[in-house]
């Protein structure tokens, strides 16, 4: 997986979640906001390209 969703404490009021791009198997400290539809981001590091369906299948797949 490219991309990793990160969930806040649940005890905080406003308490979400991050994503993060695991870059050549290093996951990176900058927080990575999803793109809009069809414009996808590409790493400039490794050349992944995230689009919006990666950022809500990471979502779904669980919080760490």
């Amino acid at each position: 997986m490219v991309l990793t969703y990160i969930s806040d404490p649940l005890d905080e009021e406003h308490a979400s979640g991050h994503f993060y791009h695991v870059c050549r198997g290093i996951l990176q400290k900058d927080e990575v906001l999803p793109p809009a539809d069809g414009e996808p981001i590409a790493c400039t590091g490794c050349g992944v390209e995230l689009e919006l369906e990666d950022f809500k299948e990471a979502h779904l797949k669980g919080a760490v």
